[in-house]
C-alpha cells in the first residue's frame, strides 16, 4: 500500500499526502453531509486547514533555499507537515529555518484575523468561512510551534536568540584595506 499520494509540485517542491490525512478529510466530508451548507462548510474549512499547513511548511522551503539548502519535498500528514530538506550548513541556518513556517504564518493569518476583527466579515459567505477558519488556525499553529518542545519548531527556533546575542556582543572588525566610513 502506497502511504502518500502525490498533490503535485510547487516551485520544484513536490508535494505529498499522507493517506491518513485523505481519510481524516473522507470522515469530515461524510459526517458534514446531511445539508448542502454543512458539506460546503466542511469543504472550505478543509482548503483552509491544507492552505494553512502548506503556507508553514513552504515558509521552510523559502528560508532552507536562503541558506543554501536542498529541499526534497513537503509531506502533509493530519496534524503535522514535514518538509524534506538538506542538513543546514550552520546552527544559525537551521533556527532560521525553523522560523520561516512560523514568521510566513504570521504575516498571512494575522493580517487577515486582524481584518476580521476591524472590517468584519465580506458578503460572500465561503471567504467569510475560509478566512475565519485559515486565520485562526493559522495563529494557534503559530502559538503551538513556538512551544519548545521537539518535534515543533520552536525546539530549534528558539535556538536562535543566544546565536543572535553572542553575534551582537561580538566587537566590529575593521580589516585593513577594507572601506572606511568618512568622519
Amino acid at each position: 500500500m502506497r502511504r502518500y499520494i502525490s498533490a503535485g509540485r510547487i516551485g520544484r517542491v513536490p508535494i505529498h499526502l499522507h493517506w491518513t490525512l485523505l481519510a481524516a478529510c473522507g470522515v469530515v466530508l461524510v459526517g458534514s453531509l446531511e445539508s448542502l451548507s454543512h458539506a460546503a462548510g466542511a469543504a472550505t474549512a478543509i482548503v483552509a486547514y491544507f492552505a494553512a499547513m502548506l503556507l508553514h511548511e513552504w515558509g521552510h522551503v523559502v528560508l532552507a533555499r536562503k541558506h543554501f539548502c536542498g529541499v526534497y519535498g513537503i509531506d502533509l500528514y493530519p496534524f503535522v507537515g514535514i518538509t524534506r530538506l538538506e542538513q543546514p550548513r550552520t546552527r544559525y541556518a537551521q533556527c532560521a529555518i525553523a522560523w520561516g513556517g512560523l514568521l510566513f504564518q504570521g504575516a498571512v493569518g494575522l493580517p487577515i484575523l486582524l481584518w476580521i476583527k476591524t472590517v468584519g466579515y465580506t458578503p460572500l459567505e465561503v471567504l467569510n468561512a475560509f478566512m475565519a477558519v485559515f486565520s485562526y488556525l493559522t495563529v494557534v499553529m503559530v502559538l503551538l510551534n513556538l512551544l519548545p518542545i521537539p518535534p515543533l519548531d520552536g525546539a530549534l527556533a528558539w535556538g536562535i536568540v543566544p546565536l543572535l546575542v553572542r553575534r551582537m556582543r561580538k566587537p566590529n572588525v575593521v580589516r585593513s584595506g577594507g572601506w572606511k566610513p568618512r568622519r
